[in-house]
């Protein structure tokens, strides 16, 4: 069954035993939310109750945003309830309850997150909350140590290993991230006026053989569990409370590829912010305490292994980062806190220093030691 508004009602009354959230005569109102490209998404509430509320969350058998004929399995959606199980054994307050999984519809019930915004959009209103790197960070660093494969023993590392093979969803990242972008390809666009940078940086060899190496580790390492797709649009706040979601994309993976991708998106909104110095300062900030959470709560038994552990982690998140700035300003994915600047003048010079400043990470990633050496580059 495919939900929509006018199935939803049969659905919840065929999984009453299963989910049991309603009364079976409960009056209930449905509406779509969301703007992802792979899933349908729809909010159930009590109409009497509108507080009363869940969320549905369906992977149909291909991308939603194309259609069809574009076919990709919903088997996505089992590595998000399984990711989900992880998350809540061991940081529940950083993610939404999962109340129920149909792997044979492909539906995930949850908690709904009323009330909580994107991150993305608080930050492109220049609303820097310091706790939140500081949650997300300790999100990471909990999550990573817990399932790294070095502080486990091999019957535990290969579970996590078999049960997070999401091999088709990494596929799809290796490709979009790390190859697509930098060669001719349908998907890809970027703004008028940048064909030279975009020139400069595909017969750029020392780039092209870093990406590469970056595109191994993303492939072959198997460290801890990943997220996977861990930006500012899959993090939404309210206060000082901070959830993420969005983990279809998780599997056993180098756990830089995350705090990479996080830094990454603060790195887009900071130079979106040019004219605006305080929320530039708050934002770098906020990328150094994310480093600073992340670090104290990664934990491992020998400290001097934990020291050289989190130097290669380093390293390999800020080649993720840069390359995750690049394929959003030139690949097939691009963010609102740059596709929103009106001025193309304006908008043609922060994307140029955003493809400098990206490949410049990516390039030099085993040579910046420290975060605040990261930061010294901005």
């Amino acid at each position: 069954m495919e939900l929509s508004r006018e199935t939803i009602p049969q659905y919840l009354r065929q999984r009453q035993v299963e989910i049991g959230f309603f009364d079976p005569d409960t009056d209930l109102h449905f509406e779509e939310i969301g703007d992802g490209n792979l899933n349908f998404v729809y909010r159930v509430f009590n109409t009497e109750q509108p507080e009363r509320s869940l969320v549905l969350k369906q992977a149909p058998p291909y991308i939603k945003i194309l259609g069809p004929d574009y076919p990709l399995s919903p088997d996505r959606l089992t590595f998000e309830s399984l990711s989900l199980g992880i998350y809540n054994q061991f940081e529940s307050e950083a993610v939404p309850t999962q109340y129920y999984f149909d792997s044979n519809a492909a539906v995930i019930v949850m908690e709904d997150l009323r009330g909580y915004r994107l991150l993305r959009d608080n930050l492109i209103a220049g609303q820097v909350n310091q706790k939140i790197p500081e949650l997300i960070g300790q999100f990471m660093g909990s999550v990573h140590s817990q399932t790294y494969a070095k502080n486990l023993d091999s019957a535990a590392a290969d579970k996590y290993r078999e049960d997070f093979a999401n091999t088709v969803m990494q596929s799809i990242t290796a490709d979009y991230v790390f190859t697509l972008p930098f060669i001719e390809h349908e998907t890809n666009f970027w703004t008028k006026g940048l064909e030279s940078e975009v020139l400069r940086l595909k017969t750029d060899d020392t780039f092209l053989q870093q990406a590469q190496n970056l595109k191994t580790i993303f492939l072959t390492a198997q460290q801890g569990l990943t997220h996977g797709d861990l930006h500012t649009g899959s993090i939404m706040v309210k206060s000082n409370s901070a959830k993420v979601i969005d983990s279809e994309f998780a599997f056993y993976g180098p756990v830089g590829f995350d705090i990479g991708l996080y830094w990454a998106n603060y790195f887009l909104s900071y130079f979106s912010h040019t004219d605006n110095s305080d929320v530039q300062s708050e934002l770098k900030t906020a990328i150094v305490q994310t480093w600073d959470a992340y670090t104290t709560e990664f934990q491992m038994a020998d400290e001097v292994q934990k020291v050289r552990t989190l130097q290669q982690i380093f390293y390999e998140s800020v080649g993720f980062a840069g390359m995750e700035m690049l394929r959003r300003i030139i690949g097939a994915a691009h963010v609102k806190d740059i596709e929103r600047i009106e001025d193309v003048q304006r908008k043609l010079r922060i994307e140029t220093a955003i493809l400098e400043f990206g490949s410049t990470l990516v390039k030099q990633h085993q040579n910046i030691s420290t975060i605040d050496e990261l930061i010294e580059l901005l």
